[in-house]
This record gives structure tokens, C-alpha cells and sequence, in this order.
């Protein structure tokens, strides 16, 4: 596809803004009337995976998951469009469009800059992300039954920061809902970001609630130290430590962190998932203390949002 096509009659591509090995996300603008215009996102799943199982599975359960999320702090899915075309389908997402900067350039801009993310953002960052997971945790069916869906790949780049504040998880592509009597992948195969992977992960388990938690605090430790946690030349190698348990002290990064903060991150990062917090509310909950320790962080929106924009004037 290219700038200017239009999709589902009323969504126009404006401009590509990243692409992934499945689908290129672009920019773009939904119009209804000649006064109404509004800009969103367009994921569009590139040709060469569109026939191909599993990943035309997945790029559908996305779309039934993400019209079923509804939670301030998870980018919302607005439609799905299969656009008809003469060599085959071309399937389309159409999300809300987040203005500002991904949660990953955030980290590389400040460690550029050798300016250390104060901590206070990164917690209340991490608040609204829990949140967003324990809607997502906390899935029932319209029975009540509980039908949880479990994220796979929370991740800095699936972390979006708006410049008025906001804070959106997005990317349910790896999401796996309980309601599935079957996975969309083969078994053995594993899907997601390593580096941010819980160690659980690598054995065939399925996945739980507690595995977000420990991507999370992966995260976590990247954004306040500067760095990754789990970095070395192979992701075979990264799998090892991992497994391992190797978890360099956070505080040696930053010994400004209260020793709370660096509890509650270590402890999301125990290679037993029993050892963790029992649930993203219980983590938030913990969170939110810390905060409250540490005195009053007033204006948090205003804050995130002035910090997005000067990672963005420094790229």
C-alpha cells in the first residue's frame, strides 16, 4: 500500500511510522463529513504474511481482543477491514493515534543525553500499565466466566507516552486469551521480545498472569538504569541468563532509588513466578505506596507530558 490509499471507504494512509516483520503501522486520518477529521492509526498486515497460518490467526485475534478491551490506559481498537484487492485480502486495524514517543526511544534519547529517567515518572509509567494489564488479567464473558488475556510482550516498544501525559500499552499481537481451547502457534514455538520474556516462558508452560509482571519489571530496570537487563549476543545466550536468574542489582545503577522501589522491582523479576506479586493490582497497590512515601508527585501527566516532548525535540 502507499501514502493516500484509502481503506473501508473512510480511513486514509497519510504516512508509515514503523514496521514490524508482520505489518507496517501508519498514520493516518478517519473522515465522516467534510468537517470531521480525525487522526488515527492503521496497522496494516503486510501481504506476504496474509496467507500464511499462524500469522493471519494472529493478526485476527488481535483485532477480536482489542475490540473487546476497553481500558484508559490500553490503546483502543477502533475497526477492523478486510479490504478486498485484485491478488487477495489486505487486513487493516484501525487504533487510536497516540502524539508522542514510544517508551523505548524515550530510554535511548535520555541515555544519550546521559540524563537519568527520574524515578517518580518511571513508577507512575508503570502504574498505568499494570492498570491496563489487570483490565486485560480480569477478562470475563459475558457469562461472568473468567476468560483472562495475558499480553506476551510488554516491552518498552509497546509502551506509548503522549505529550498530553497519557500513558497506552498497545500491541495485543502476542496476546493470548483464555477463552482459546488452542494456541495460534505450534508448540514450542515462543513469541515475543526475549530479553523481556519471563523464564517460564521458555519451558512450554502456559502463560500466566505473573509472566506481564516480569516483562514489566524488565522494563522497569531498563528505564531507571539506563540499560537492559538482559543483554548478550545471542538471544540463546539471553534465554541463559534469564533462566538463570542473573538479575544485576538495580541500585548500582541508580543509588538515588528508594530500597522499596528496588524490592518491588526485584521482586516482579524472582524466576518463580509464586515469588512475584500475586497480581498487577496487588503490584500497583505497592506502587502507589511508594509513591506515597516518598511525598507528594503532583501533576504526573503534565510532567510525562513535558519530558515526551523534549526526548522529542532531542532526537
Amino acid at each position: 500500500m502507499q501514502a493516500g490509499t484509502i481503506i473501508g471507504g473512510r480511513y486514509q494512509l497519510l504516512s508509515p511510522v514503523g514496521e514490524g516483520g508482520m505489518s507496517t503501522v501508519w498514520r493516518g486520518v478517519a473522515r465522516s463529513s467534510e468537517v470531521f477529521a480525525r487522526p488515527i492509526a492503521i496497522k496494516v498486515m503486510n501481504r506476504a504474511f496474509s496467507a500464511v497460518q499462524p500469522h493471519l490467526g494472529m493478526f485476527l485475534e488481535e483485532a477480536r481482543i482489542g475490540a473487546e478491551l476497553q481500558h484508559a490506559h490500553l490503546v483502543q481498537v477502533f475497526d477492523f477491514v478486510a479490504e478486498p484487492g485484485a491478488t487477495g485480502a489486505s487486513y487493516c486495524l484501525v487504533m487510536e493515534w497516540i502524539e508522542g514517543i514510544d517508551l523505548r526511544s524515550l530510554i535511548r534519547t535520555m541515555a544519550r543525553l546521559e540524563r537519568p529517567i527520574p524515578w517518580g515518572l518511571v513508577v507512575h509509567v508503570s502504574i498505568g500499565v499494570l492498570r491496563g494489564l489487570a483490565a486485560a488479567h480480569e477478562r470475563r464473558l459475558p457469562d461472568g466466566t473468567p476468560a483472562p488475556v495475558i499480553h506476551r510482550d510488554v516491552s518498552p516498544q509497546n509502551i506509548l507516552l503522549g505529550l498530553n501525559g497519557g500513558i497506552k500499552l498497545g500491541d495485543f499481537g502476542m496476546a493470548r486469551a483464555r477463552d482459546r481451547s488452542a494456541a495460534l502457534t505450534a508448540p514450542g514455538i515462543v513469541k515475543g521480545t526475549v530479553s523481556y520474556m519471563a523464564p517460564e516462558t521458555f519451558t512450554g508452560k502456559p502463560p500466566l498472569p505473573e509472566g506481564d509482571l516480569f516483562s514489566l519489571a524488565c522494563t522497569m530496570w531498563e528505564a531507571l538504569a539506563g540499560e537492559r537487563l538482559f543483554e548478550a549476543a545471542t538471544d540463546a545466550a539471553v534465554v541463559e541468563a534469564i533462566r538463570g536468574g542473573k538479575v544485576r542489582p538495580l541500585d548500582d545503577r541508580r543509588p538515588d532509588l528508594p530500597p522499596r522501589l528496588v524490592a518491588a522491582v526485584h521482586r516482579a523479576l524472582a524466576t518463580d513466578p509464586a515469588k512475584r506479586f500475586p497480581s498487577a493490582r496487588a503490584m500497583v497497590q505497592e506502587l502507589n505506596e511508594i509513591l506515597r512515601q516518598s511525598g507528594p508527585w503532583i501533576d504526573s501527566d503534565v510532567i510525562i507530558g513535558m519530558t515526551v516532548a523534549q526526548a522529542r525535540a532531542a532526537q
